[in-house]
């Protein structure tokens, strides 16, 4: 066998549901969506080199990384993309892209893409989110030591402003006066924290966008968004229950519940007003998700010349 193609998917996220730490160690609980990176990879066993866009230097390190742990030094091949995430705004989509690159692969491979090894890839490249693991998990995005498992996402429409920029997760999450800040909002962190677990467990999507209001507010000291309460107060007045945002990104979106009294028309009325009303750079539409990497059998060619 010559080659071997693996395919892979991987949710973004609309930011997170609450950031901060827990006794000084950083943690986040994720927020997927139905907005996606999928990658094909093509192996060859005979070459060295890896043909992939010259921007994907992430991809790029784990499958180096993924090469190394399996012994496999003359291992290359082609990595093609179908992405729907834009890059910096805080929605996974490096993440995203390295889970789905690292999971394709071993499919290819033959090897389980496990979540807990598709993490492991992830966090050593960057503080990462825990897009690979299904439903909706806590994770220590920065030192890697634990996950947890809160339980199933709870459905909702979010609403999605960004007004420019691009934050880099690496120089946010190595920038001076972090960990202080994480510090003094611990508190709210934590109370954050446990209404979010209330809300995932009951499914209770109020109680879920409190917690992510709350988190996104404390957020405001390292990256503030200067229409955050404009945008809060008219969110409420139209129907919603919250806000989530990216805490190293630029994204901030309201939560709505996911019923019929937001239909397709009275959504094409929210996007414009919010769009006249706040002029975004970027708006979009996203769904809830389940979480979790889906992959396809692989298949594999022999070269007969």
């Amino acid at each position: 066998m010559d080659f071997a193609v693996g395919l892979a998917r991987c949710p973004g996220t609309c930011g997170e549901w609450v950031q901060g730490a827990r006794k000084g160690v950083p943690f986040l609980i994720d927020c997927p969506i139905d907005r996606f990176s999928e990658a094909r990879v093509a192996l060859s066993f005979d070459a060295a080199g890896w043909d992939l866009p010259l921007n994907k230097t992430k991809a790029l390190q784990v499958l180096e990384l993924l090469k190394e742990s399996l012994g496999l030094p003359q291992l290359g091949g082609k990595v093609e993309f179908s992405h729907q995430l834009p890059e910096g705004k805080g929605m996974a989509s490096s993440t995203a892209d390295i889970t789905a690159v690292a999971a394709a692969a071993l499919m290819a491979l033959g090897e389980d893409p496990a979540p807990e090894r598709l993490a492991q890839f992830a966090l050593q490249i960057e503080p990462s989110d825990s897009v690979m693991f299904p439903g909706i998990t806590e994770i220590e995005h920065v030192q890697g030591h634990k996950h947890r498992w809160l339980g199933s996402s709870v459905p909702a429409l979010f609403l999605a402003l960004d007004w420019g920029g691009i934050i880099d997760t690496r120089a946010f999450n190595a920038r001076p006066g972090l960990a202080e800040h994480y510090r003094r909002h611990e508190s709210d962190i934590e109370r954050a924290y446990k209404l979010a677990c209330e809300g995932i467990e009951q499914g209770d999507l109020e109680k879920l966008a409190t917690a992510g209001t709350i988190s996104a507010r404390c957020n405001l000291e390292v990256n503030h968004k200067p229409l955050f309460e404009p945008f809060l107060t008219w969110v409420r007045q139209k129907g919603g229950l919250g806000v989530v945002t990216a805490h190293s990104g630029t994204l901030l979106a309201g939560v709505f519940p996911q019923t019929s009294v937001f239909s397709l028309e009275a959504r094409k009325k929210l996007r414009l007003e919010a769009q006249q009303r706040f002029s975004p750079a970027y708006l979009d539409l996203f769904h809830s998700h389940s979480g979790g990497i889906v992959t396809a059998e692989s298949e594999t060619t022999e070269n007969t010349g």
